[in-house]
Order: structure tokens, then sequence, then C-alpha cells
């Protein structure tokens, strides 16, 4: 006769499964929320008591001749090369995934991607610049290349808490966070989408590259300082993983892995 299976073992067994079925949605809450959530936070606070902001673009900007390494420009080659192209390669890039949204087979070719997928990165690519824009609008932070430190006027340099009252004479800039790289960072939702936990890091490194890239332009054209970029970074971030956990495409891998966990 088979032996009878001890009580205590079968609770045992019945609460780990019960423990493996929520581990995948604690990871998916920490490493897609939580955690670009705090970052976000920290990268704030930090703004305000440390100004590392100006410690990047004092290098980044030549006080002999008062010039920024690179002259804003968006018809010379580097202006083409970070500027120009990489917003057509974007909305080429959205413009595909709408039609595989309508017709997921043109010929031969099928997207291996469902619907849910296609809509879910759409979405990315359309929230985080709208979200963005927004905070841009209402903020009031002025360009680096707009204050007195190197030049451009006669406002001071401010942080974010510090910009968002306005100033009796002074122009409303829209300087936080980086709206160009944006654009860049809205493909984070490629780092969740993809069937394939490979599949997910080239996304997330296509999405790194890409907004870094964007904004490193912005930076070294005065146009930005790093934390304008990170703040973009990590909003991109958030939004792309509080979509990802409302589209459960799949219930455990999907669910469970972010691109960067083994």
């Amino acid at each position: 006769m088979p032996a009878r299976e001890h009580p205590c073992r079968a609770d045992n067994l019945t609460e780990n499964k019960k423990s493996h079925r929520l581990t995948p949605w604690n990871g998916a809450l920490y490493s897609r929320v939580v955690l670009p959530l705090g970052l976000l936070l920290l990268v704030l606070v930090a703004g305000e008591w440390i100004p590392f902001d100006l410690w990047v673009q004092d290098c980044l900007y030549d006080w002999d001749s008062q010039q920024w390494l690179v002259k804003f420009d968006k018809h010379s080659p580097l202006g083409l090369t970070f500027y120009v192209i990489p917003k057509f390669l974007l909305g080429f890039f959205a413009g595909s995934l709408l039609l595989l949204t309508i017709s997921q087979r043109w010929g031969r070719l099928t997207c291996p991607w469902n619907r849910l997928r296609l809509v879910y990165v759409l979405l990315c690519l359309a929230l985080i610049p709208s979200l963005v824009a927004i905070l841009k609008a209402h903020t009031g932070v002025a360009y680096p290349r707009k204050i007195d430190r190197y030049g451009g006027g006669s406002i001071p340099y401010r942080t974010v808490w510090q910009s968002i009252p306005r100033h009796v004479g002074e122009k409303r800039y829209k300087g936080w966070p980086a709206g160009h790289a944006s654009g860049g960072y809205a493909l984070f939702g490629l780092a969740f989408a993809p069937l394939s936990r490979s599949g997910r890091r080239r996304g997330l490194m296509i999405a790194l590259a890409a907004g870094s890239l964007m904004g490193t332009y912005q930076m070294l054209a005065g146009n930005h300082y790093l934390s304008h970029t990170i703040v973009t970074m990590l909003l991109a971030w958030l939004v792309a993983g509080l979509l990802a956990i409302f589209f459960p495409w799949t219930p455990t891998d999907d669910i469970a892995g972010a691109p960067w966990k083994a």
C-alpha cells in the first residue's frame, strides 16, 4: 500500500505553491514600480541639496570661449544624427507598430507579438513623452544655456522646487525633465513586451542607448542638466513598468522576469 502523506508535509507543499504564485507579482511590483519610484525620489531630493548638475555642466562648458562643447544646430551633422534622425526613426517605428496592430500579417511576414503587446508598446511611446511634456509645461526650469552662470542672461540657477513658483519679470522655461530624451526612453516598453528574457534585455539596452545618446547631446549643447535626463529615464521606467503590470500577457515568466535578471 502506498504510504499516507503526512498532513504537515501536505500543508507545507500547499503553502509553497501559494508563495510561488505570489512571488512573480511581488517581484514585478518591486522591479517595475517601487525601485524606479524610490530612485526618482532620491534624485529629486539629492538635486535640491547637492549641485551635481552644475558640476557636470561646468565640465561641458568652455569657459575661455564661453561656448558649449556642442553648438545646438538641427542642420549640423551632430544635430541631424542625435536630434532630427532619432525623431524620424521613432515616428517610423510607431507607425510600423500601428500598422502591425491593425493587421499582424503582411504577405509572408507575420508579427510574433499579439495585439496586446503591440498596444502596450504604442502606449509607452505615447504616454511617456506626454507625461514629460506636461511636467515641462508646469515646472518652469531654465535651460543651462539660459542662466547667468553660463552667460545666458540674468536668471540664476534654480533647482526644480525653486523654479516652480513664478518669478516676476522672468520667462517661464520648459527645461525639466528632458523632453528630447523622452522619445528614446519611451522605448522602455521593449524591456517588458518581448516574449523571451533575452529579447527583453535587448529591448532594455535599446531604450537606454537611445535615450542616453539623445540626452547626452542635449547636455553637451547646454539644453539640459544630467538630472533632467536621469529623471526622464526613471519616469519612463516607472510608466512602462506600471503599464506592464496591467498587461498580463502570460501568468508567470513575463510578469516575474525583469529584463536584467538572469
